[in-house]
């Protein structure tokens, strides 16, 4: 059995056996595809929710237990002093109307629709706040203006405080199966609405913002976006790989193993019932930069060899040889790295980390049993420019062992600096800003309507009694104290409370008296305020978005001005302390919602990632160890390995300061590419020492001239290829790409400079 882990017998086996070795891809690559049609897509946001976080199973509580929080808004503002004319008011009275019609709407909220309560002699009314508005009179609109200002309820959230803009709140419930669908039926029909309704009234401001519109427009960025997209990233990609092989047979058995990877991974994906979302684009950037890099090398020693006189056979079998072990390596390492998501919560995160896993390791596969046995049937040239090519390496190799102190002592100082520089990153999510202008005004316009209303910060508190009722009167009056101290808060804008609405009751049901604007002191006066006020409400207008069914709970809405994620922490804790020192602790939860989780994702994923990062280099370090059978290969391994990403860590504090959930992502899943460019070295290095007994410093250059200008390539692959995401408008990729092209060139630098010094430092073994 040994002869099965020799590379030079297995090289010969695969060469010799290439008939079979090709039909046998092939098959593989048949049976993947099946499953393809099993692929799903999934737009919603709240796929991201860690999945074991209280704050993110809070968040979903709440929306289970009340109408969901995270609607569509339609936002119009005028060009007139207020919203208060005949003309205006229909228009938003005929759109809420319409609201109601469109697929998938399960309750409507507007200014006209707001349900009015009021005292009529001894009488109390609850009716819309406008009604018929081109039948009313001067004074009565006139009045409404003036009584919007009295309702807590509302102005300041559905209105401006100056009155000129307001927002139509649209509760969606599309079926978690086929969402995508529904959201397309909802959004087509209300689309087309909007643009009747700007056509007819020109003098309107009418946007269209929520989280259901980015689920709905996620998948059609993607799709309009990747016919453009992976052509161009191949385009770059293949043009970078030409520049080192110079043969068009050699691009087109690269592209064929490229798309013979993607199809088989994605097919694979299908058959594990995967469902996608947006950070699906990362997988084909990932496989195809890294299925290229195994053809790169494979085929950089194939040319040397043709170049030197062998056969296309016996210069794929040396190829393969001198290949076969680093490359299966690389995989394993590089797997490694990615199936380290897998101590992510987020189930997208651990897509994208099995989705490359997979696809990587389909990659070595096809390039190693179907590409090298096919070329090795041509008589393929060698590029003209091999030679100038090895030279250029072995010149690196030379200024990096003729600065050898210089470097020993630069690299590891200047790496500690930047190091040192990684505090001053700042966590930043908002997924209201995620897109970019290049396909939809969304992020821009959620700006817009922060500036005019406030408020595009959504929080939402679990308030449950400790007597079974909402209506205990002792409740309502500490929920009432907690309501008026949030409402003191300068970064909030609007509170939406029980409270506030049981003070209006009571105030009402005397005669609109303002000494009685407070909570009811009887629990049975209370109940019937609060029975008689349900009652007079309309269909589909009820309180059950704010009162559970069992009514023990009721939730508490506040909306805070827009904010980076350590802003609101420092909120967040301050509502803690508060309701610490107040009692009120066990009543009243912290603030939740989609905001609130993003907020908190980018420090769990860095945390989750960190966990992995540290068990995917002890595994890599203690593989390597094996693989090689040195203890010290293996300690020397770790400073190429995790230095890059440290550093790029750093740089990235310097450089760009904020960081998004995706530069956590990078941060991890960079650590499987990185290796490779150390264990390449590494391969070739040890090669020179055990096999053809040259010196540290020969072994250094050796390793340089066989592995050094296609690492070259390799970063300028894998840079290229990462940067086209920067033209996408899913605007957390181009941290992703970013971050990732950062470690990849430290990664180069480390590897070409301070790598090679290490080794012939502290590598003393004596050969005969």
């Amino acid at each position: 059995m040994s002869k099965f882990f020799n590379s030079t017998y297995l090289s010969q086996l695969i060469i010799e056996k290439r008939v079979f070795s090709i039909i046998g891809c092939l098959v593989v690559l048949l049976v993947c595809v099946q499953g393809l049609p099993k692929l799903t897509f999934n737009p919603d946001i709240e796929n991201m929710f860690p999945e074991n976080n209280s704050t993110a199973q809070l968040a979903r509580y709440i929306d289970e237990t009340f109408i969901p929080t995270e609607n569509v808004v339609i936002a119009v503002n005028t060009t007139d002093k207020s919203i208060f004319t005949r003309r205006t008011l229909d228009v938003l009275e005929t759109m809420t109307e319409k609201a109601w019609t469109i697929p998938h709407s399960v309750r409507t909220d507007s200014i006209t629709n707001y349900s009015y309560v009021r005292s009529i002699d001894d009488d109390v009314m609850v009716e819309p706040f406008i009604e018929n508005a081109l039948d009313l009179d001067e004074a009565l609109i006139k009045q409404r203006a003036k009584a919007v200002e009295g309702e807590k309820a509302i102005f300041g959230s559905l209105i401006s405080k100056d009155k000129k803009t307001t927002i139509i709140s649209i509760t969606l419930d599309p079926p978690l199966v086929g969402q995508e669908a529904a959201l397309t039926e909802t959004f087509t029909y209300l689309l087309n609405y909007l643009d009747e309704v700007r056509l007819s009234n020109p003098e309107l401001d009418i946007r269209l913002v929520g989280i259901p519109y980015i689920e709905y427009l996620s998948p059609r960025l993607i799709k309009s976006e990747v016919p453009i997209v992976m052509p161009t990233m191949l385009l770059l990609i293949f043009a970078s790989v030409f520049v080192l092989l110079r043969s068009v047979a050699a691009i087109i058995g690269a592209i064929s193993v490229v798309f013979m990877s993607l199809l088989s991974a994605f097919g694979s994906m299908g058959h594990l019932e995967a469902v996608l979302n947006q950070l699906v684009i990362t997988i084909p950037i990932l496989i195809t930069t890294l299925a290229l890099a195994d053809c790169v090398h494979v085929f950089s020693i194939y040319f040397q060899n043709v170049e030197d006189g062998y056969s296309s056979k016996e210069s794929m079998i040396r190829s393969l040889s001198l290949n076969l072990q680093p490359l299966f390596l690389t995989t394993l390492t590089t797997s490694i790295g990615f199936l380290c998501l897998n101590l992510t919560e987020v189930y997208p995160l651990r897509l994208v980390g099995n989705g490359v896993a997979i696809g990587v390791s389909l990659a070595f596969i096809f390039t190693i049993l179907f590409l090298a046995p096919l070329i090795s049937f041509f008589n393929l040239k060698a590029p003209k420019r091999t030679q100038s090519q090895t030279k250029f390496a072995k010149n690196i190799a030379r200024f990096s062992i003729s600065n050898a102190r210089t470097i020993f002592w630069a690299v590891p100082a200047v790496s500690v600096l930047l190091i040192l520089c990684i505090p001053l990153n700042k966590m930043d999510d908002d997924p209201t800003q995620m897109y970019s202008e290049n396909y939809s005004s969304f992020a821009k316009d959620t700006i817009w309507l922060d500036h005019k209303l406030g408020g595009t910060f959504p929080v939402s508190f679990l308030a449950t009694s400790d007597s079974d009722s909402i209506s205990d009167p002792v409740f309502l009056a500490k929920i009432d104290r907690f309501t008026k101290w949030l409402e003191d808060q300068k970064a909030v804008i609007h509170v939406t409370s029980l409270a506030n609405t049981m003070k209006t009751l009571n105030k009402s049901m005397h005669g609109d008296d303002p000494a009685w604007y407070t909570i009811p002191e009887n629990r049975e006066l209370s109940a019937q305020y609060l029975f008689f006020y349900e009652m007079s409400l309309p269909f589909g207008l009820d309180l059950n978005s704010s009162i559970s069914q069992d009514r023990r709970s009721t939730k508490i809405s506040a909306s805070l001005k827009n904010m980076s994620s350590n802003e609101y922490l420092q909120f967040e804790s301050e509502v803690a302390a508060y309701l610490k020192h107040s009692g009120l602790a066990k009543l009243i939860s912290l603030p939740s919602s989609f905001r609130v989780v993003y907020a908190y994702l980018g420090g769990i994923v860095i945390n989750q990632m960190l966990t992995g990062l540290l068990i995917g280099v002890v595994l890599i370090t203690v593989i390597l160890g094996l693989f090689f059978k040195s203890t010290l290969f293996s300690l020397l391994s770790v400073f190429p390995n995790i230095l890059p990403i440290a550093v790029a860590f750093g740089v990235w504090a310097l450089v760009f300061e904020k960081v998004s959930f995706m530069v956590a992502i990078g941060m991890g899943s960079t650590l499987g590419i990185v290796v490779d460019f150390t264990v390449h070295l590494l391969s070739k290095y040890n090669l020179a020492r055990t096999d053809m007994n040259l010196g540290p410093e020969d072994a250094v250059t050796y390793a340089f001239e066989t592995v050094g200008f296609a690492l070259i390539i390799m970063a300028m692959v894998l840079c290229a290829g990462f940067l086209v995401l920067n033209t996408l408008s899913f605007l957390p990729l181009h941290d992703f790409a970013r971050f990732s092209s950062i470690a990849f060139l430290l990664a180069l630098v480390i590897d070409f400079l301070l790598f090679p010094n290490l080794l012939i430092r502290f590598d003393k073994r004596i050969y005969d």
